[in-house]
């Protein structure tokens, strides 16, 4: 998957790694089994983004998102690390990251984004 520029969609500006939709539980067996794949997606007025899909070619699905989220998703998640070690070191970052930004942040402040 990939996010192309409104203005110029022959450019790629986001290529997230890993899985938008996978398989899961009841989804994985079918004609095709351990497959899923989009039927098509709808805006809806107050930004929630109804994403149809089918399973294993036996059942569809719709789950639900929103613009936002699947915007924040495709520029914020990291390209795909392609090797073992790409991935690790990736994951090794966002944790460095994340411990620099629970410092950075009054102790109540931290707490509840734990709790939460």
């Amino acid at each position: 998957m990939f996010m192309t520029s409104l203005e110029d969609p022959s450019r790629v500006i986001a290529r997230p790694g890993g899985h938008l939709i996978a398989p899961r539980k009841g989804e994985r067996v079918g004609d095709v089994s351990n497959v899923v794949f989009s039927n098509g997606w709808v805006l809806m007025p107050d930004g929630t983004v109804l994403i149809y899909y089918g399973g294993s070619d036996t059942r569809c699905y719709v789950a639900r998102s929103t613009l936002d989220q699947l915007v924040d998703w495709c520029l914020h998640t990291p390209e795909d690390g392609l090797t073992t070690r790409g991935v690790v070191d990736q994951r090794l970052a966002l944790v460095r990251a994340n411990r620099k930004l629970k410092k950075s942040r009054p102790t109540s402040l931290a707490r509840d984004l734990w709790i939460h």
